[in-house]
């Protein structure tokens, strides 16, 4: 019960006390629960009588319980004899006493015994066949003792036919025929031998034998190594598996010879889907021809070249219920944008590619994501993708790298994309290195990248959904058949609002406000409730736009609680994604560079001769037009100077009240320049003796 054997120590009224076999954990369970484990066919009741008697029967048979798990010969005579112990079971029911006289060749029985098989089977064997002018039987008939040996084991073994073969298997030698150190060298050198750098057998015994230590005591006994016939058959002994986890290790044994899944995950379309990259074994280039350019990997774009040849990621995503292609996309990396693209593509429309590149049928409609199981590379393993995820509505479950039983369902179509679409194209590279010889995968390149999605999207609308689909839960069926079986039956999830894409799946950019909305990647966006929010003011926002529909984007601000919704106000990009908005705005600057520099040229000579007509230029060639920056500087060193007063006394001065008084004033003053002298602090002799003359008052004016 519970796949755990549990011996029953003790039983009362309400409960059962059990013991595991294996570890002797103890547990108590009611009676009621084990009762109806039983009814449901849940628990296996096996009683000590006959777990004992089954016990024996492995021993006497060698490990064999039941007829089919005999060899085909084995299994052919043992039906044989289980038909003569019919008869002889007939026979004594009958009333005959089964005897080794009776039975023997010539006895009452014998005889009779074999009329009666030969008349209940159909058995050609028991028929005489003429050989030589002398009638034989293929069946050989055992005497009589052997007849009932055989009688009595199928009566003690419950009538069971498989104790009627031969146990051909259990006769030989029984003991080992290699000392223990004669085994221990043998497990020395498998352990070699299960390297990963996978070394050949022959020569690995050689080395060995020449380092391998013997003891004296074994050097007495007469010891000598294995042979490599001995060696080689109990290498070939070994799993499958363990060698490969020896020599080319787990990771690779796993994906090899793990076991697969026979579950069926999901029965609603969109309840679960699987997302993986595939580097794609193919390269592709424009023309065809191969050419070289040094470039600058600090200045050059991320994006390709027109000529630029490269191998690409398939991005792909289906869903486990109905195995519908959800998306796809290329990429010349597997990261974070492009696995977001990857997750918009499967809950929107696809007419869009259906109509470019030219399908017949329909794509899967477009659907919620409910439970994403994928893998832990980069690509998926960042916190844009949890948070896009999570943030509409879906659950993340991740797998282990490298680990492809872990997602059956996506790593199964790889190889039929492969060899059923890269493989009929040029520049087709082979599954492993050096595989096509005397191909050139780089110089047959001849698909561009465009094309090359376009066959890729033909395949999945036009062809993959068709064929019949023998997986776990399809029985045959078309992917087509059993998505319209899934959407009658259990529906779909429904895909998120364009509100829910913009916020959570789209592209997020820093803009600030203008009279004409909010700008981002060149496109222009507006509404009243925008230009209400601004207020005529510059104001920091955060836009929320989805690359694949252009037509709204849906604006958040710092303080303000309503999410503010605008539009494209230049229609003309209503009908584009972002990228092909961005590709026309590239392609108009860029087109025709001749006739670009015809224009160029036309506006130069524009301009200069609206400058010459103005007069407001004058001759370059005139020295004198260059004098007035000269002159500036001259005039704004004037305004820019700063005059400074003399800290000498000035003895011209006089007190307040005296300004009319006339004074005898010394004739000669000093300069200001001429040099100190040592006397000039002491008062001169000639001041002391100055006669003061005091004028009379003006009292008349003379105007």
């Amino acid at each position: 019960m519970d796949g755990r054997r549990w011996r029953v120590d003790q039983r009362d009224d309400s409960a059962f006390d059990l013991s595991d076999v294996e570890d002797g954990e103890c547990i108590t369970l009611s009676v009621d629960h084990v009762e109806r484990a039983i009814l449901n066919r849940e628990c296996d009741v096996t009683l000590p009588v006959a777990a004992a008697k089954n016990r024996e029967l492995l021993e006497y048979t060698g490990g064999f319980e039941r007829l089919e798990q005999l060899e085909e010969d084995a299994q052919r005579e043992a039906k044989r004899r289980l038909v003569v112990m019919l008869e002889l079971e007939a026979l004594e029911a009958e009333g005959w006493q089964l005897t080794q006289r009776a039975l023997d060749k010539g006895g009452v029985l014998r005889s009779r015994l074999l009329a009666r098989v030969r008349s209940r089977s159909k058995d050609a064997s028991f028929t005489p066949a003429l050989r030589g002018g002398k009638a034989t039987l293929n069946f050989n008939w055992p005497q009589g003792r052997t007849l009932l040996r055989y009688y009595k084991l199928f009566q003690s073994f419950g009538r069971n036919p498989v104790v009627l073969a031969d146990r051909d298997q259990l006769k030989g030698r029984r003991e080992p025929r290699l000392s223990p150190h004669q085994e221990r060298f043998i497990e020395y050198v498998l352990n070699r031998w299960n390297s990963k750098l996978q070394p050949q057998l022959a020569p690995l015994v050689a080395g060995a034998q020449e380092l391998f230590d013997v003891p004296p005591e074994e050097h007495a006994r007469g010891f000598c190594f294995p042979s490599i016939t001995t060696i080689r058959a109990r290498l070939n002994a070994i799993s499958a598996v363990v060698k490969t986890i020896g020599r080319e290790g787990v990771r690779h044994a796993t994906n090899r010879l793990g076991a697969g899944s026979t579950d069926v995950r999901a029965l609603k379309f969109g309840s679960r889907v699987e997302t993986d990259q595939c580097y794609l074994s193919i390269f592709s280039l424009p023309n065809g021809r191969m050419a070289a350019k040094v470039i600058d990997p600090d200045t050059t774009d991320e994006e390709l070249e027109k000529d630029e040849v490269r191998r690409v990621w398939l991005h792909f995503m289906v869903d486990v219920a109905t195995r519908e292609a959800l998306a796809w996309i290329i990429s010349e990396t597997a990261d974070e944008d492009h696995s977001a693209a990857l997750v918009r593509m499967a809950t929107r429309d696809k007419t869009r590619e259906k109509i470019r590149y030219g399908c017949k049928h329909d794509p899967a409609p477009p659907v919620g994501l409910r439970v994403v199981s994928t893998d832990n590379g980069s690509a998926i393993r960042n916190g844009g993708i949890f948070a896009a995820l999570l943030g509409s509505g879906s659950t993340l479950i991740l797998g282990r790298t490298y680990h492809g039983p872990d997602k059956p369902f996506q790593e199964s179509l790889f190889g039929p994309t492969q060899f059923q679409v890269l493989n009929f194209h040029s520049g087709y590279t082979g599954s492993r290195p050096g595989e096509l010889k005397e191909v050139n995968p780089k110089g047959s390149a001849s698909l561009t990248h465009d094309e090359l999605y376009g066959a890729l999207t033909r395949y999945f609308i036009d062809e993959y959904p068709f064929r019949p689909h023998r997986g776990t839960g399809m029985f045959g069926a078309t992917i087509r058949q059993k998505s319209e079986e899934v959407l009658r039956l259990y529906g779909k999830i429904d895909p998120p609002s364009q509100r829910d894409r913009c916020l959570h799946l789209g592209v997020k950019r820093e803009a600030t406000t203008t009279s004409e909305g909010v700008r981002v990647f060149g496109l222009p966006f507006n509404s009243s409730a925008l230009q209400r929010f601004a207020d005529g003011q510059p104001k920091k926002v955060l836009v929320h736009l989805d690359p694949d529909d252009l037509r709204r984007v849906f604006i958040v601000a710092q303080g303000e609680k309503e999410v503010i919704e605008a539009k494209l106000s230049m229609t003309v990009f209503n009908d584009l994604t972002l990228e092909e908005a961005i590709e026309i705005m590239e392609e108009a600057t860029r087109s025709n560079p001749k006739q670009r520099a015809l224009h160029e040229g036309h506006l130069r000579e524009a301009i200069a001769d609206r400058a010459r007509r103005s007069g407001f230029f004058p001759d370059s060639r005139d020295p004198s037009n260059y004098q007035t920056i000269a002159q500036l500087e001259k005039r704004a060193a004037r305004i820019l100077g700063v005059s400074t007063t003399s800290s000498a006394p000035m003895k011209h001065l006089v007190a307040p009240g005296e300004i009319m008084e006339r004074h005898e004033v010394d004739q000669e003053r000093p300069s200001s320049t001429s040099p100190p002298r040592s006397d000039l602090s002491a008062p001169k002799a000639a001041d002391e003796g100055a006669k003061r003359i005091v004028l009379p008052p003006t009292k008349e004016t003379k105007f």
